[in-house]
């Protein structure tokens, strides 16, 4: 008996876990870094610079491979948070033109699709005029079951 579509399940679930946390951690450091940037005096390190920038691109590739498998997987509540992890680390990264594609894209999954794009839309104009409000708690992803 071959047992290598369970192989390709069980890889796709740790993969997708594993982007979950990526994004999650890739998400805290750059909240952190801005937030440390925003004090007075605050100094970054070569290396801590580079530690955060390769979390950071690490987080992105992971994610964004899983979004590229849209046409070959249905996994519709995995794609709509990893669109969700992408708009707001390019909200950190103040990339504001990447944050609006992941926002068109996010929109595409429905009522909460579209709930996830308003909030994200919502910080994008408040910090594009000056505003300063704290990032929102369920920005922090707990990722959903891939095989209910």
């Amino acid at each position: 008996m071959k047992f290598g579509f369970l192989s390709k399940i069980f890889e796709g679930a740790l993969s997708i876990e594993k982007s979950y946390n990526q994004c999650d951690k890739a998400l805290g450091a750059l909240r952190a870094y801005n937030e440390k940037q925003k004090q007075e005096n605050a100094s970054f390190s070569a290396s801590e610079k580079a530690e955060l920038d390769n979390v950071v691109d690490t987080a992105i590739e992971s994610a964004t491979r899983i979004v590229e498998k849209e046409g070959e997987r249905n996994w519709p509540g995995v794609f709509r948070e990893m669109h969700k992890n992408l708009a707001n680390i390019y909200l950190e990264l103040e990339e504001y033109d990447k944050v609006r594609e992941a926002c068109e894209q996010l929109q595409n999954y429905g009522e909460v699709g579209k709930q996830d794009a308003e909030e994200v839309i919502k910080n994008l104009n408040e910090r594009e005029n000056g505003e300063s409000s704290p990032p929102p708690a369920e920005s922090q992803t707990t990722p959903p079951n891939p095989n209910p």
